[in-house]
């Protein structure tokens, strides 16, 4: 198994109990997302020293920027900001970037799926609307559903893990 395989195998690793972590406590540790940017750097040195990490800290830090406005909006959580750091890490800049993308629309999927089980649909795409209507009339908000509980959360590491995967399989079939 070469170093490539391997930082592929942490990564895959270290994102799935991400997701046992997100589903049991509603949070991703930092401990854990801190373990991850760190073997990812060291991973990177080996693969290629100091130049590979410096490509190791950009990818990390795309995220950062580009899910910044979500994170504000409150349509993604922190730990998941992070979590796509960390994986930034461990992949080269246009897997991230479909990773993030694949999520997103993989995330999308399971809240259908989940306000159609709940029968929460409806009212789901109302509000979701409303929201959307709001922003583009120039009213900056925190999107927070009426009667918002923890039983509306979708655990977006899931779709982040999901995401992660294809591009890890497409990879290997020259896709990403």
């Amino acid at each position: 198994m070469d170093a490539l395989e391997v930082s592929k195998l942490v990564l895959l690793l270290l994102v799935m109990l991400a997701v046992v972590l997100d589903f049991l406590c509603y949070r991703i540790s930092n401990r854990l997302i801190a373990a991850g940017m760190v073997l990812a750097l060291v991973l990177g040195y080996a693969q290629g020293g100091v130049q590979q990490m410096l490509f190791v800290l950009r990818n990390m830090s795309f995220p950062v920027i580009a899910l910044y406005l979500f994170y504000r909006m409150r349509a993604i959580g922190a730990g998941d900001v992070k979590l796509f750091s960390m994986i930034g890490g461990f992949l080269n800049f246009r897997q991230i970037v479909w990773c993030v993308v694949l999520s997103f629309v993989l995330g999308a999927v399971i809240s259908l799926g989940k306000m159609l089980i709940d029968g929460t649909l409806y009212n789901g795409l109302l509000e979701g609307g409303s929201y959307i209507w709001g922003l583009m009339g120039g009213k900056w908000q925190e999107y927070r559903p009426a009667g918002y509980t923890k039983d509306h959360v979708i655990h977006f590491s899931l779709a982040i893990l999901l995401g992660m995967l294809a591009v890890l399989i497409g990879g290997k079939y020259g896709l990403f």
